[in-house]
């Protein structure tokens, strides 16, 4: 059941609300109407709403996960039913505020440091009143952390860091879990479990550019010790090994440093998050003689995005007529730059293309 749920509300990602005609996103949203009892809340703050829509479409689920748009009265139904805590809990949701009364989300995993998590109604930045669903990764102490947990009656058990409910130090979904009196010292095989961040695949098994975009950044960072071929399109446990000491150098540790990325180590490798715009480093990098990086990783995005029909070769560092076809392409496809498709990149294009 734990499982089922958070793939579901994973499922989710990249969903964003509505819009009001001069743009403003406005919660209006698909999850209030399909939960019943709930229809009011359409147009307001709808994070719990998003919980308790994963909870009623998850079967069996219903009657263990408070049915309720507001996180306050979440927060007291685990409490009336003492089933709340300090700890954080796999598949659980987790409240932000001083008592638990701003945000919700559901926690997919967690270590020593950090928790990392499925959330409606926030953005990149982690706000309680954002524009979609999103994953994160949040502290589990101090600034930023969580007031509290749930704790669902999960037919298959609880998984948690609270003491007084196994004590497990670090989990995530979908990972089996060895109870910790039995754990062995070291594992010497790399982990081989992927995640989804920015609507991509990372680890093991992922295929993709955006495997080779964090092999060439390996590289580049000095971490590519262990690649025999590569960095290629296909995770392999080089990947992983080259990761979990990039993870290290980092200040990363145990499950943490596992070499299997999270938001913020990833950010800080590429300098942008996948689902989120890297800075636009400025119009001078891209036109006819210019060789950098940035024309490749413009390229690179241009074909997620479906508008790689004009690369015969490539897309590359070297700037040449196919990118500026590519970009006037997507130009065109976007009201807010049909009437400038020059096929030149300005801050605009950027923005949207890495949205």
């Amino acid at each position: 059941m734990r499982d089922e749920f958070v793939a579901l509300l994973t499922s989710q990602k990249g969903y964003h609300e509505g819009r009001d005609a001069d743009g403003t996103w406005n919660n209006i949203q698909k999850f209030s109407p399909a939960v019943p009892t709930l229809e009011w809340s359409q147009g307001e703050a709808w994070c719990a709403t998003f919980t308790a829509w994963g909870a009623t479409q998850t079967a069996g689920m219903a009657d263990r996960w408070p049915i309720t748009a507001s996180c306050w009265n979440a927060v007291q139904w685990w409490k009336d039913n003492g089933r709340f805590t300090e700890w954080p809990v796999l598949g659980g949701p987790f409240y932000m505020g001083s008592r638990g009364q701003d945000h919700v989300g559901v926690v997919t995993g967690y270590d020593g440091q950090w928790i990392y998590t499925v959330e409606g109604n926030t953005n990149t930045s982690g706000s309680p009143q954002g524009d979609g669903v999103y994953t994160r990764q949040r502290p589990r102490r101090g600034p930023g952390s969580p007031y509290g947990y749930g704790v669902p009656d999960y037919p298959e058990g609880t998984i948690s860091a609270d003491p007084a409910l196994g004590g497990v130090p670090a989990a995530r979904v979908g990972t089996p879990q060895a109870p910790a009196e039995s754990a062995p010292a070291s594992d010497p095989t790399p982990a081989r479990y992927q995640v989804n961040i920015g609507g991509l695949a990372y680890g093991y098994g992922a295929q993709g550019d955006q495997v080779t975009e964090v092999g060439r950044a390996l590289v580049a960072a000095g971490y590519g010790d262990h690649y025999q071929e590569g960095p290629g399109p296909n995770w392999t446990d080089a990947d992983t090994e080259n990761y979990a000491g990039y993870q290290r150098s980092l200040g990363y540790s145990g499950q943490a440093a596992d070499g299997v990325p999270g938001e913020a180590s990833l950010r800080q490798l590429l300098g942008y998050l996948p689902g989120g715009a890297p800075d636009f480093p400025g119009r001078q990098y891209f036109g006819p003689g210019q060789t950098n990086d940035y024309v490749r990783q413009l390229g690179e995005q241009l074909v997620r995005k479906g508008f790689g029909g004009s690369y015969r070769v490539g897309p590359g560092p070297q700037w040449s007529d196919a990118d500026r076809r590519a970009v006037q392409a997507y130009q065109r496809s976007q009201p807010e730059l049909a009437g400038d498709a020059d096929g030149y990149p300005g801050p605009l294009t950027w923005r949207l293309l890495f949205s």
